[in-house]
């Protein structure tokens, strides 16, 4: 199998533990059938997006000095998955909590050893088109995560999809692992002068990025446009189920046909953007998601969620590339890595504040409207931060 899509196969193989353990299975088994509240999976989940925003820039350093991205990537995946299948063993809410953060950790540090391994498997000049291509099956093993872990959540719910969803996301990982190789032969690395290098290259590239007006704008729209966004990836399943009365059956087919609008906006806006520009798109895509959240506040049923879950999925599928691409654009061409590293701080972060301030609303159930609001204000001051960052040069 060619690296290049290999590499794309390992986005499809960790959709699988984004479907049942980030925006759906997981969530749902603890609201519903644990009993708990969308503050205690926030909470867990913003202790570990802490510890990967902790943790990121120094691992992420000691695999560039070692050249071994490859050998990071297998083994959080495979302390991912096993956690997985413990998560699928136990019966106790606050230890599957714990088990949750463990694998999120890995599965959070993985995507960054998968992003950096971008730049070894694309050929000269076909960056975007290697992105485009990876997300897209991303796009694709959502929808075969939610159709092939289904008949497991019907024969013995939500929990019983946790060990299938470990196997595939194995079994998809593997063709990545065989055809993909380390630029350098394994051997010993020093450890202590790869954690000093990464916390003096963090530190100069906040410097750095403060002294460009424009780049350090975008980082603050997109903080909080992402927080929005994040949330609605995480909860939209549970409320779906609790607020609009989806069945097991109706949530299927509405996240699988919304999927299919993903696919379709990541191909629609990688041709808008050389027309319109990366900021434009993205005030465009933006925009969108605030008319889909303003359907789901004001008209909270299932007739108008079936029209929003599409606009969120359009807008989905070209959200995280159209920012990319601005941010290559906004950045010094010489500090393109450190900068997507710190955009990286800023992701994980804002993956945390979002999810926790729904937590606490929500656990008045009356307020689910104000929640949907929040997020709809996050949304609109990003895209007022966003008009203030200059046009850049294409």
């Amino acid at each position: 199998m060619p690296p290049v899509l290999a590499w794309a196969v390992f986005d499809l193989a960790n959709a699988f533990f984004a479907v049942a353990m980030l925006s759906f299975y997981f969530p749902l088994w603890v609201v519903e059938t644990q009993g708990g509240k969308e503050l205690h999976y926030s909470i867990a989940l913003g202790l570990s997006s802490v510890c990967v925003a902790g943790l990121m820039p120094f691992l992420g350093a000691i695999s560039d000095v070692s050249g071994q991205r490859m050998r990071f990537l297998r083994w959080t995946t495979y302390i991912c998955t096993a956690v997985m299948v413990l998560t699928g063993l136990t019966k106790s809410l606050p230890v599957a909590l714990v088990l949750f953060g463990i694998s999120n950790i890995c599965y959070q540090l993985g995507t960054v050893f998968y992003d950096a391994l971008m730049w070894q498997v694309t050929k000269p000049g076909e960056l975007g088109a290697t992105s485009g291509f990876g997300a897209a099956f991303g796009y694709l093993g959502s929808a075969l995560g939610l159709l092939m872990l289904w008949p497991f959540v019907q024969a013995g719910g939500y929990q019983a999809s946790f060990i299938p969803a470990a196997a595939f996301f194995l079994l998809f990982a593997l063709p990545s692992f065989l055809a993909i190789r380390d630029s350098q032969p394994a051997g010993p690395v020093d450890l202590r002068a790869a954690v000093r290098s990464a916390a003096l290259r963090l530190v100069m590239t906040v410097r750095s990025a403060q002294s460009y007006d424009a780049l350090w704008r975008f980082f603050w729209a997109s903080f909080f446009s992402t927080n929005a966004i994040n949330t609605v990836l995480i909860f939209m399943g549970v409320y779906a189920k609790k607020v609009l009365g989806f069945t097991e059956t109706g949530m299927i087919r509405f996240f699988v046909f919304s999927q299919l609008f993903a696919i379709a906006g990541s191909l629609t806006f990688s041709r808008i953007i050389p027309r319109l520009g990366a900021k434009r798109t993205l005030a465009c895509i933006w925009s969108g998601w605030i008319a889909a959240l303003v359907l789901i506040a004001f008209s909270p049923s299932v007739r108008w969620l079936w029209l929003a879950g599409p606009m969120i999925g359009f807008c989905l599928g070209s959200t995280w590339a159209t920012s990319r691409v601005l941010l290559v654009q906004l950045s010094p061409k010489d500090q393109l890595a450190e900068m997507f590293g710190l955009a990286g701080l800023f992701i994980r972060v804002s993956s945390v504040i979002g999810p926790l301030l729904w937590g606490l609303l929500v656990w008045d159930p009356a307020r689910y409207p104000q929640a949907v609001l929040m997020l709809i204000g996050m949304l609109c001051i990003g895209l007022w931060l966003l008009r203030r960052v200059p046009e850049p040069a294409p």
